[in-house]
């Protein structure tokens, strides 16, 4: 606990804020008085004791505020033998640094005054004089020919202002962020760091709310040659809160997932076809003799994209697709006919077999209608009753007028996809005699192999026989069964049952989707098939370029480019990852990558001080998705 005394006016050096003046004793002598000065700045220590007369002796009764008993005491007389002459109080140390701040500051208006006169004045002082004082010097060669015939004002709104408007502008806020997204634009809001919002915190405080400005990194007039876009670590550092001193001392470790935070668009598991599907006799001579195979690395950068189906899959999987047969319409099982023999006969034509009478009803296919018939025509694949009638009509109206009735149940069935896509080659006049075969009981006999594909009908079924991969009737018929939905339960069920059908691996066309994967991005989103490569964007921060890599050499001595062991350095195989059970759902960030996660010491190898730059920007970005405007396309000032 401190004394007492601590503060007392004669035992601190303690300066209270709102005192203007300071015991003048005090600052010579280092020892003021007890009463310290009058608020107006007079001496507050004149006052004398009164000696007391004790029985013929004076005794000294000076009070403990005004310093106590003195030393001396009283003279013979009585009177105080230690009077306080007055002192001369001075100024606070706080009182004179505000007194010096409003001079300054009222010289620095005064100076702002006097080259605004001078820069507005060309009678008094002209040309490089004047240009001397004002001038802050050039701007960077890429910001110098947008400036147009507003010069600076295309930035600084108070140039070539009146001394009150730069008066203003001296303690008012300049936004030059607002001047610089007229040229510059990027993937998010300009003024958020990273051009994101981030709910996540840095060093403890959130930054969903922070701001940040162009300036803040970005400083111009510096010269026409000087380079404004680089950063130093020392900036990132001033929000990043946690500090480190150089990527191989401090840095974080990386994510358990780095670098692979979503599964691919193929599904290609490189374990099974590496350690099992490759070591087979019939397709040995068919295994990639390296990573380079398959992949095409000459140009990649941060992703190393596959070289496609034709190089790289068709030498064992282009058979097998023409295999895959699309069913779009079976004939069902009827338990009795409705159709009019003389209207089939009127639409179709006679032949030998009309003539023959059945003496009972018995329908020439046993199977139920299939699932996209069933979804097509809005009934019950498993109940006879109620699709006979529909289907028999449909039959009818086949026979009449070919593919006319079957884009009729696309639109029936508010069906969003192209029927010129979705039924494409198919010939209306081998849609009516399929449709006359079935409509007099009998099976449709092909009349030829469909050797190159396209649409046929096979006995009670109407097929579609894709040609080779990526063929556009599959993909229609595979893009509609995963966005078609209703909010009706019925509905839905059949659309199920459906897509149930149609994408299945096992068997028809869903053979796509045993390689392409099917994704949801949101768990609300709408489904897709990844029919194409898919860049991973959300990375968009980190760099990496592999084509530059590869002219290297590893610690170990072997060149990155080294087909069978320099992409092994980094990218070693997990012999125990369960790399299918990443696409039972539809959620691409769960899985598990085929490759062991990267270590950051695979980078340290190299990336170390006195060997390769490690500073922030060499694998950083900070802007996301960093372009134009018109204004500079079409280089309109």
């Amino acid at each position: 606990m401190s004394n007492s005394f601590d503060y007392n006016f004669d035992r601190s050096s303690y300066e209270r804020p709102n005192n203007l003046f300071v015991c003048g004793r005090a600052t010579e002598w280092g020892k003021p008085c007890g009463r310290g000065p009058n608020g107006d700045g007079t001496c507050g220590g004149t006052a004398e004791c009164k000696p007391f007369d004790r029985n013929g002796r004076w005794e000294c009764r000076r009070p403990p505020q005004d310093g106590g008993p003195c030393a001396d005491g009283p003279g013979p007389d009585g009177t105080c033998g230690c009077s306080l002459p007055p002192c001369v109080p001075r100024r606070s140390l706080r009182q004179q640094r505000w007194r010096l701040s409003v001079i300054l500051v009222g010289v620095a208006i005064a100076l702002i005054a006097v080259f605004t006169q001078l820069a507005t004045n060309n009678d008094i002082f002209a040309g490089s004089a004047r240009l001397a004082a004002l001038d802050a010097g050039d701007l960077t060669g890429s910001h110098s020919g947008f400036t147009g015939a507003k010069g600076c004002k295309t930035c600084h709104e108070a140039h070539d202002a009146k001394p009150l408007q730069w008066l203003a502008a001296a303690f008012s806020k300049n936004d030059l962020t607002t001047r610089c997204v007229d040229c510059h634009k990027f993937g998010g809001p300009a003024n958020r760091p990273h051009n994101a919002i981030f709910t996540s915190t840095v060093g403890g405080k959130s930054n969903a709310n922070r701001k940040t400005e162009c300036t803040m990194c970005h400083t111009e007039h510096k010269g026409e040659g000087a380079d404004i876009s680089g950063l130093d670590n020392k900036q990132c550092a001033s929000c990043h809160k946690k500090a480190f001193s150089t990527f191989d001392r401090g840095h974080p470790k990386f994510s358990k997932q780095f670098p692979h935070f979503r599964r691919a668009s193929i599904r290609f598991n490189h374990a099974s076809h590496l350690n099992k599907n490759f070591l087979k006799p019939e397709v040995k001579d068919k295994a990639p003799a390296s990573c380079t195979t398959c992949h095409q690395a000459t140009s990649a950068e941060r992703s190393v994209e596959p070289l496609g189906f034709d190089k790289s899959c068709a030498g064992c999987h282009a058979d097998q697709i023409s295999k895959r047969n699309l069913v779009v319409l079976r004939l069902p099982e009827f338990e009795e006919t409705e159709i009019d023999k003389d209207a089939v006969i009127e639409a179709c034509g006679p032949n030998a077999e009309d003539e023959e009478e059945d003496e009972e009803y018995e329908s020439v296919s046993a199977e139920e209608l299939n699932s996209v018939g069933a979804f097509l025509m809005n009934v019950t694949s498993d109940d006879v009753e109620a699709y006979s009638e529909a289907f028999q009509t449909l039959l009818m109206a086949m026979a009449e007028e070919g593919t006319v009735p079957l884009a009729g149940l696309l639109e029936e069935a508010g069906i969003k996809g192209n029927p010129a896509t979705m039924f494409a080659g198919l010939n209306p006049e081998a849609v009516k005699r399929m449709a006359c075969a079935w409509a007099k009981n009998q099976e449709y006999e092909l009349p030829a192999d469909p050797q190159f594909g396209g649409w046929y009908g096979d006995i009670v079924d109407l097929i579609y026989r894709p040609a080779g991969h990526g063929d556009p009737v599959v993909k229609a018929w595979l893009e509609m069964a995963i966005s078609a939905k209703s909010d009706d339960e019925e509905v839905s069920e059949r659309i199920s049952d459906m897509r149930t059908e149609l994408l299945s691996p096992r068997e028809g066309a869903g053979a796509c989707v045993k390689c392409h994967a099917v994704s949801r991005e949101t768990e609300e989103g709408p489904l897709k098939i990844e029919w194409t490569y898919h860049k991973d964007r959300e990375q968009s921060y980190q760099t990496y370029s592999h084509s530059q890599h590869l002219s290297l050499v590893n610690p170990q001595g072997v060149k990155l480019a080294d087909p069978t062991r320099g992409c092994a350095t980094c990218h070693k195989l997990d012999q125990k990852a369960d790399f299918a059970s990443g696409f039972k759902d539809f959620n691409p960030k769960t899985f598990s990558s085929n490759f062991t996660s990267l270590d950051k010491q695979a980078c340290v190898q190299c990336h170390t001080e006195g060997r390769v730059r490690q500073d922030c920007q060499l694998c950083h970005d900070y802007h996301k998705e960093p372009g134009f405007t018109d204004r500079v396309t079409q280089n309109e000032n």
